[in-house]
């Protein structure tokens, strides 16, 4: 079959690419023909504000501190385009995606997901996209693949009057599978079906014969992976390097810039597994980076984040952790950092609660697009 993907593949971030490459491969290896479908954003239909967007007041305060390291804020641009121009040149060819989008929404199947795609609430980026929901798209088959919902929920769609909307579209869907608990329930109050739980792509796809031979980064050094803006506060800053003092460490970041690293690095998606893969510690508060800590059995550490301007990532993070038996790597306190990181993470349980998960995962898919 000519099977359709929609999901984020244009955003600029090793997880929307891993999700990305992994899905497509998995589908690839059934058989199936692949591409991935753009779709045009949306208009913000929640009537709230997730994500707040920085003002000029905002912009404005940030000017001293820019003029008072000149030669830091040079190195972040340089940083920012250095990796935005490798990512639209060089990932988006391994993903086989156009520099034009097409938007063409027609396929033997389509499957959404996975990602944030289902998360109606994001104002600030794409808005509501109906096609996300199964509008508009031009397809016997429609399914979904592990999608999230991010931090929409239930009372927002409710709030927002677009539950209806959300329902008729999601009644087109002849399998619908979700990632975590918030999504589930989304789904079930939506629909009246409760829908299959099935495991983020990366966590059925083995990446291990893509990773570079050869180490990324020569010594002993610890991870962190954290989107631009986040874990940059004065308090984890210190935190953080203070661990990395005392163990004799490098501080080691790749696709967002963090000054107070000692390297920030632009590397292909697969060097990036090899960072993860050697490293001493983890620290991220990403739901990816979370999983690259996982599959290859780093102690880490994940910062849990609640309602802030920058968006939470609760929901999702929490329940990944949970679900695999790892809710000790949980950080909501700082003075817990380092206590977190040298306890031994369970991956004996992580073991065991990930592989029947990754099996029932991989047969959704195949059965559903039998």
């Amino acid at each position: 079959m000519q099977v359709g993907i929609l999901t984020m593949h244009r955003v600029l971030n090793y997880g929307s690419f891993m999700q990305g490459y992994a899905l497509k491969s998995v589908i690839e290896s059934f058989g199936h023909d692949v591409r991935f479908m753009d779709f045009q954003n949306g208009q913000p239909r929640h009537r709230g504000q997730k994500v707040e967007m920085p003002t000029l007041a905002n912009k404005l305060s940030k000017i001293p501190g820019a003029l008072s390291d000149i030669a830091g804020t040079v190195r972040k641009r340089l940083f920012r385009h250095k990796f935005n121009t490798y990512f639209r040149d060089t990932c988006w060819n391994m993903l086989g995606v156009p520099e034009q989008p097409n938007y063409s929404l027609r396929a033997d199947a389509v499957v959404i997901g996975s990602d944030e795609v289902f998360n109606y609430t994001q104002n600030h980026s794409f808005g509501y996209v109906p096609a996300l929901f199964g509008h508009g798209i031009e397809a016997p088959l429609i399914l979904s693949y592990a999608p999230s919902a991010g931090y929409a929920n239930w009372t927002d769609a409710q709030a927002d009057g677009i539950a209806d909307e959300l329902r008729s579209g999601l009644q087109r869907l002849s399998h619908i599978s979700v990632r975590d608990e918030n999504t589930r329930r989304l789904v079930e109050l939506c629909t009246g079906n409760n829908p299959t739980l099935v495991v983020d792509p990366t966590l059925i796809y083995d990446f291990d014969h893509l990773l570079p031979a050869e180490p990324v980064v020569q010594g002993r050094y610890m991870v962190v992976y954290a989107y631009e803006g986040r874990m940059d506060s004065p308090q984890e800053i210190e935190t953080i390097t203070a661990f990395a003092r005392k163990h004799g460490l490098k501080l080691v970041t790749a696709g967002s810039y963090h000054g107070w690293c000692d390297e920030n690095l632009v590397v292909s998606p697969f060097e990036l597994l090899r960072l993860f893969k050697d490293a001493e510690y983890v620290v991220t508060d990403t739901f990816h980076g979370s999983i690259f800590a996982m599959k290859h059995g780093r102690q880490f550490a994940t910062f849990l984040r609640g309602d802030n301007p920058l968006g939470s990532n609760a929901n999702k993070v929490s329940f990944l952790l949970h679900q695999l038996g790892m809710q000790s790597r949980i950080v909501s306190d700082l003075s817990k950092l380092g206590p977190v990181l040298e306890t031994p993470a369970p991956y004996d349980d992580y073991r065991a609660r990930w592989e029947p998960l990754r099996d029932s995962s991989l047969a959704y898919l195949r059965n559903a697009l039998t």
